[in-house]
């Protein structure tokens, strides 16, 4: 009697641990949906309340020992193509546009690094599964979770390739005329590895019956997620 009494009360403390876990994580979702809506449609006045929201999402994923040098690197390359674009279009006087349509851009990916960042894929599939079919939360939710991977495997391909002396160096990259080398070097070079690592999940869940019910089993909350 005492054995299932400790038995039950454990199960529901573990319960209770699953499901702080699981509303944590649609707390985050809708979070970051609404910052990147917000970075689209909030006027140029309210940019600076949306800047300080998002330093602290920042903040946050530093001190989870999360890194953000690939999506500053992101917003550099982004910055150095769209300012000359809006000098030869608009002239000096539109430079300015140039620079918040940039930050913009910027502003509405950020809260997907933190989220990709800070909550787990199969917490993320569980919290769609409620508003989306299973097999569509799945293909989000590994896409979110392969996010930091394919980060890192376009960083191993760029330092390879520039050892082979490809001509995509960011002095290299100042001339337009390398940019199609860094297309053939390293975009598809990354979308291949992209599409094998999909096929490989495909095949993955293919074999685990994924699909077959209706409502799938979740995997569990552990501490990480808490």
């Amino acid at each position: 009697m005492w054995v299932k009494h400790r038995m039950g009360r454990n199960a529901n403390k573990y319960s209770g641990s699953m499901l702080s876990a699981t509303q944590s994580c649609a707390l985050a979702l809708i979070l970051s949906l609404v910052l990147s809506s917000c970075a689209f449609f909030l006027p140029n006045s309210g940019l600076g309340w949306l800047v300080l929201v998002d330093l602290l999402l920042v903040g946050h994923g530093l001190y989870l020992k999360n890194k953000i040098t690939a999506l500053l690197k992101l917003g550099l390359v982004q910055l150095a193509l769209t300012l000359p674009l809006y000098y030869l279009l608009h002239g000096e006087a539109q430079l300015l546009d140039g620079v918040i349509v940039v930050l913009r851009v910027f502003l509405a990916m950020l809260p997907g690094w933190w989220l990709s960042s800070t909550q787990s894929p199969e917490r993320l599939g569980e919290v769609l599964s409620w508003g989306l079919p299973a097999k569509w939360a799945f293909v989000i939710a590994a896409s979110i979770g392969l996010l930091p991977y394919m980060l890192q495997e376009t960083k191993e391909i760029y330092a390879i390739q520039c050892l082979r002396g490809a001509n995509i160096t960011p002095k290299a990259l100042r001339n337009p005329k390398n940019w199609p080398e860094l297309i053939y070097c390293v975009v598809l070079p990354v979308l291949i590895q992209l599409l094998k690592l999909s096929k490989q999940m495909a095949k993955a869940a293919k074999l685990r019956h994924f699909g077959k019910v209706n409502r799938p089993t979740h995997w569990p909350a552990t501490k990480e997620d808490k």
